[in-house]
C-alpha cells in the first residue's frame, strides 16, 4: 500500500481527499484532536486505507475527553494506528502557578478557577511526579468509629436536593479528644474517609459534637447498609489545616483560595513542577460505540503512549463525594471503553489517576491490553464487564452454562504481561483486575500488587441467581501485597457467583493483609461455582490460603497453602444456601502452616471429594481441626469421619521455608499422593524488570 507523508497546517485543511497516509502529531504542529478529526473526515469522504498517526515526543495536554467513535474505526486489514515516540506524554493536568514562599515553611499558590470563575476543586495534587500527601489527622494510620453509621437523617434543601446526615460515633477517647482539638472553621473544607471491611466512603463534615463524640457528615446519598455493621471501621480526616504539620503535605485553602505545600529537602520553588487534574477529565480518553445498535469501533492501536493525570469521577467543582459499594465499581477510568471489538493497547503506560487506569463496559469485544504499565492510581488497574448480567433475547439470565452471547456481552478480550501496581490511593476499594459480568477472556503472566484489596476479582452477582461471568481464565500471575491490613474480606483471586469453565491456575500470591478479617489467597466467595483452582501458590496470608463461602462443584487441586492462618489455613462457612448444599473438591493440595489450625470445623459439613491432600503443621496434628467454640480436633477425628480420603499428616519437605522457597525435595511424600510439581517462577510479566522494581 502507498503511504504518504501528510503535512497539515490545521486539521480544517485535511482533506477528506487523503486515501491513505501517516499523521505526525508534534509540539507546534497537529494536535492528538486534529490527528483525530483528520483520518475521521478522510473515512467521511470513503477511505478505507491504513493509518498510523506518529506522536513525537512532547506533553500534549487535552483539552477535553478525546473520544473515538464508530466513524474512527479501521479494519482488520487496515487498522488506524497510534504510535508514540519514547517520550510522548499525554495529559489531563495542568501545572499550578503563581507559588511563593511564605517565610513559614509553606509555599503557596492561587487556587485555580474555571473560565465562569468558579474555583476549580481537586483532591491530588504532583510535586515532580511525585502524589502527596493531603494534609490529614492522624498523620499516619487511622482513628476508629463505633457501630459504623450511628444514625442518618434526611434533609432537603433549598434547591429540592436531599442529603444525607450521617452521625459516627468515635470509639477511642484518644481519637476523639484528637478531633476535638480541631477547631470548627478548620472542618469547613475537610473531609471524612471511612474504610468499613470491603467498602469505602468519601464524606464532607458538617460538624465535630465534642460532647457526644461524634462527627456528623452530609452527601448526596446514604451510606450502605454494611456501613453500620461494625464497631471498627477505619478513618482520617484529610484536607485539614491542623493536620498541615509535615514536609511534602498540601492543603486546599478554599476559605483563602489558596493552594499550600510545605516541600520537602531539597526541593527548590524555581524548578519544582507543581501539577494537578485541574482539567476535570476523569476520562482523558474514551471509545464510544454502541453495542446495542451494532455500532462498534473497531480495529485501533495504541502503542508506546503515556496517558498521566485524570480526576476523580464527577469531581472538578466541588469536593468529591463517593459511595462505591464494593470494588470502586462506579468509578469510570483514564481509557473508558464501550462497544469496542479488536481494539489494542500495547507498552502504554497509565498512572497517576484518581480512578480505575481502563474501565471496559458494555459490548467490549476481541480486545487486548497487553506489554502495558499502570500505576499510581486512584483505584484500580482494569475493570472489564459490562453493567448488567444480560443474555440474548428470549433467553432468562439463570443458574446455568452460557453460551449464547447477548448485545451487551463483554467477552473473548484477553490481559497480558502488564504491570499493575500501587492502587487505591483516591479509593482503596480498587481491585488490579475485576472481571465482572465478563466472559471467555484472560489475564495471564501479570504482576500486581500494592493495592488494599483484591488482586484479580471474577464475577459480580451474589448468590444462585445466574451469571454470564463464565470460562474466564486466570493463570501464570504474581499477585500480592494486598489489603495492607486496611480493608477486610479480600482475596488474592477472589470469585462471586455461578462461573462455569472459570480456571484460575499456575498463580503466585502472597501477603495478602486484612484488617479484621478475610486476607485470603484464594477465596470462593457467595454462589461461586463451577471454578477450578489448581497449580497456585499461596503463602504468608493473614488468613486462610483458601476460602469458600458458600458454593457449588468449586475443584481446588494440586495447589501449595503454605504458612496461612490467623486461624484456620482452609476454611468453608456457610453449608446451604437456598436449599443448595455447598459443596468443593479439594483433591492433592498441600497445606502448611507453624500457627494456627489446618482447617475450620465447617469443612466437615462441606461436601464434595477431599482426598489425597498432604497436611503438616510442625506443632502437630492435634490442633488439626477448630471448632467455633474454639475446641480442638486431630487429624485422626478428621480423618474417621470421612472428609479426607487417602491423604496423610507428613511434611511436605519444602526446599527451604525460612527463604520460601517451596520446592519439593525428591522425598517429599506428596508425590506418593499424587501431587504433580509446578513452577511458580513462570508467573509474572517480562515487563516488570523493565518498571525498576
Amino acid at each position: 500500500m502507498d503511504i504518504r507523508f501528510i503535512c497539515l497546517i490545521c486539521a480544517l485543511s485535511v482533506a477528506a481527499h487523503v486515501r491513505a497516509g501517516e499523521l505526525v502529531v508534534e509540539a507546534g504542529g497537529l494536535s492528538p484532536r486534529e490527528a483525530l478529526e483528520a483520518i475521521r473526515a478522510a473515512k467521511a469522504a470513503g477511505d478505507v486505507s491504513a493509518w498510523t498517526v506518529v506522536v513525537r515526543k512532547g506533553r500534549y495536554v487535552l483539552d477535553g475527553t478525546l473520544v473515538f467513535t464508530p466513524a474512527d474505526s479501521g479494519s482488520p486489514d487496515a487498522p488506524v494506528v497510534w504510535r508514540g515516540e519514547d517520550g510522548v506524554v499525554i495529559s489531563g493536568g495542568s501545572p499550578i502557578d503563581g507559588w511563593e514562599d511564605t517565610g513559614e515553611g509553606w509555599w503557596q499558590a492561587p487556587a485555580p478557577v474555571s473560565g465562569d470563575g468558579a474555583p476549580v476543586w481537586f483532591e491530588s495534587l504532583y510535586v515532580d511526579g511525585r502524589r502527596e500527601t493531603r494534609a490529614r489527622i492522624p498523620d499516619e494510620g487511622f482513628l476508629t468509629t463505633s457501630n459504623g453509621v450511628n444514625s442518618c437523617v434526611a434533609e432537603t434543601g433549598a434547591d429540592g436536593g436531599r442529603r444525607y446526615v450521617e452521625s459516627l460515633l468515635i470509639a477511642d477517647d484518644g481519637a476523639a479528644e484528637l478531633v476535638a482539638s480541631v477547631p470548627d472553621d478548620d472542618l469547613s473544607s475537610a473531609q471524612l474517609l471511612i474504610r468499613n471491611k470491603w467498602a469505602f466512603a468519601r464524606r464532607n463534615i458538617r460538624s465535630y459534637d465534642r460532647a457526644n463524640k461524634t462527627v456528623v457528615t452530609y452527601g448526596t446519598a446514604p451510606w450502605r447498609e454494611w456501613m453500620q455493621w461494625d464497631g471498627d471501621s477505619l478513618f482520617c480526616i484529610e484536607n485539614i489545616r491542623s493536620g498541615f504539620d509535615r514536609e511534602g503535605e498540601w492543603l486546599y485553602d478554599a476559605a483563602a483560595g489558596k493552594i499550600l505545600y510545605r516541600p520537602r529537602k531539597g526541593q527548590d520553588i524555581r524548578n519544582t513542577e507543581i501539577v494537578a487534574p485541574l482539567s476535570g477529565l476523569s476520562a482523558l480518553c474514551a471509545i464510544r460505540g454502541d453495542c446495542r445498535k451494532g455500532e462498534f469501533v473497531s480495529d485501533l492501536r495504541f502503542e508506546n503512549l503515556v496517558f498521566e493525570y485524570s480526576t476523580a469521577t464527577g469531581g472538578g467543582r466541588a469536593p468529591t463525594e463517593s459511595d462505591m459499594y464494593q470494588a470502586a465499581v462506579f468509578c469510570d477510568g483514564a481509557w473508558t471503553v464501550e462497544g469496542a471489538t479488536r481494539c489494542v493497547w500495547d507498552r502504554c503506560t497509565i498512572r497517576h489517576t484518581d480512578n480505575y487506569a481502563m474501565k471496559f463496559g458494555d459490548g467490549v469485544t476481541r480486545c487486548e491490553i497487553t506489554g502495558t504499565l499502570m500505576e499510581d492510581l486512584g483505584a484500580g488497574g482494569i475493570w472489564m464487564g459490562a453493567g448488567r448480567g444480560c443474555v440474548a433475547e428470549g433467553e432468562t439470565l439463570s443458574r446455568r452454562i452460557i453460551t449464547t452471547p447477548a448485545k451487551e456481552w463483554t467477552a473473548f478480550n484477553t490481559i497480558s504481561n502488564c504491570v499493575i501496581r500501587h492502587g487505591g490511593l483516591f479509593n482503596p476499594e480498587g481491585t488490579g483486575i475485576a472481571l465482572s459480568h465478563c466472559a471467555d477472556t484472560t489475564v495471564t503472566k501479570c504482576d500486581i500488587y500494592d493495592f488494599f484489596y483484591s488482586g484479580v476479582s471474577v464475577g459480580w452477582p451474589w448468590g444462585y441467581r445466574g451469571s454470564v461471568a463464565q470460562r474466564n481464565t486466570v493463570s501464570f500471575n504474581r499477585i500480592h501485597d494486598l489489603g495492607k491490613r486496611t480493608m477486610s474480606d479480600m482475596g488474592g483471586v477472589y470469585t462471586l457467583g455461578t462461573s462455569f469453565g472459570t480456571c484460575v491456575s499456575n498463580n503466585a500470591i502472597w501477603n495478602v493483609k486484612a484488617h479484621r478479617y478475610g486476607g485470603l489467597g484464594l477465596y470462593n466467595d457467595e454462589g461461586s461455582e463451577g471454578v477450578v483452582m489448581e497449580n497456585n501458590l499461596c503463602w504468608d496470608t493473614h488468613d486462610g490460603g483458601y476460602h469458600q463461602h458458600y458454593g457449588v462443584g468449586n475443584t481446588i487441586r494440586n495447589n501449595i497453602f503454605a504458612l496461612n492462618g490467623n486461624g484456620c489455613a482452609i476454611e468453608t462457612s456457610v453449608h446451604q444456601r437456598d436449599d443448595i448444599p455447598s459443596s468443593a473438591h479439594f483433591v492433592n493440595n498441600i497445606v502448611y502452616i507453624e500457627h494456627g489450625s489446618l482447617v475450620h470445623e465447617a469443612v466437615r459439613w462441606t461436601g464434595g471429594v477431599w482426598a489425597h491432600n498432604l497436611w503438616y503443621n510442625p506443632g502437630g496434628g492435634a490442633q488439626f481441626m477448630r471448632w467455633n467454640d474454639g475446641r480442638l480436633a486431630d487429624y485422626a477425628f478428621f480423618e474417621a469421619c470421612g472428609r479426607e480420603i487417602g491423604g496423610m499428616f507428613a511434611d511436605p519437605l519444602f526446599v527451604d521455608v525460612a527463604a520460601r522457597d517451596f520446592r519439593l525435595k525428591p522425598e517429599s511424600p506428596a508425590f506418593a499422593l499424587g501431587f504433580k510439581p509446578f513452577d511458580p517462577s513462570l508467573a509474572g510479566s517480562d515487563l516488570l524488570a523493565e518498571c525498576g522494581e
